[in-house]
C-alpha cells in the first residue's frame, strides 16, 4: 500500500510539472507576455509587442575625493560615473545633478578612506551600491535606475 501511494504522488507531481511547463511555453495564464492591443483602421484589434525603451545615461563630472594623511593630501581618488534613468525622468534628474554631486562628495569623503583602509583597491560593486542608495535618498526613489562606474583611479601624490 505505501509503495502504491508513493507511485501515485510521483505521477501527480510529474503531471503538474508537465502542465506548468506547457503553460509556460505557450505563454498562457501567469506566464503570458505583456502585449498591448491597438485598433487598426478597420476597427479590428491587433496585437503588438510593447517596445522596450533603452535606458538613458546621464554623465556627471568626475568626482574628486581627496584623502588626507595628517595635514597633507596623501592621494586623490577620481571616480567617473553615469547615472541610469528613463527618458521621462531625465529632465528631473538633470535639475537635481548639483545636489546629487554634493551628496556623493560628502558621503564618499568619509566612505572611501574606510574602504581603502581595509583593502588597497576600491571595491566597485560596493561603491555602486553605495552611490545608488545615496542618490535615491537625495533625489527620491525611482529617479535613479542604476549607477555605471566608468573609471575609478587612486592617484597617490609624491
Amino acid at each position: 500500500m505505501p509503495r502504491m501511494l508513493v507511485i501515485v504522488i510521483a505521477v501527480i507531481i510529474m503531471l503538474a510539472g508537465g502542465a506548468v511547463t506547457v503553460v509556460q511555453q505557450m505563454e498562457l495564464g501567469p506566464f503570458a507576455s505583456k502585449v498591448t492591443t491597438e485598433e487598426d483602421a478597420d476597427g479590428k484589434k491587433k496585437e503588438a509587442l510593447k517596445s522596450i525603451e533603452p535606458p538613458r545615461f546621464i554623465a556627471m563630472e568626475p568626482l574628486l575625493i581627496p584623502l588626507f594623511q595628517g595635514d597633507n593630501v596623501a592621494a586623490t581618488v577620481q571616480i567617473q560615473i553615469q547615472i541610469e534613468t528613463t527618458a521621462d525622468r531625465e529632465p528631473q534628474l538633470n535639475k537635481q545633478l548639483p545636489r546629487l554631486k554634493d551628496a556623493y562628495i560628502r558621503d564618499l569623503h568619509s566612505y572611501v578612506p574606510r574602504l581603502l583602509k581595509e583593502k588597497k583597491d576600491l571595491n566597485i560593486n560596493s561603491l555602486k551600491r553605495r552611490l545608488t542608495i545615496i542618490g535615491s535618498r537625495t533625489v527620491g526613489k525611482g529617479l535613479i535606475g542604476g549607477i555605471l562606474i566608468q573609471s575609478a583611479m587612486n592617484r597617490k601624490l609624491p
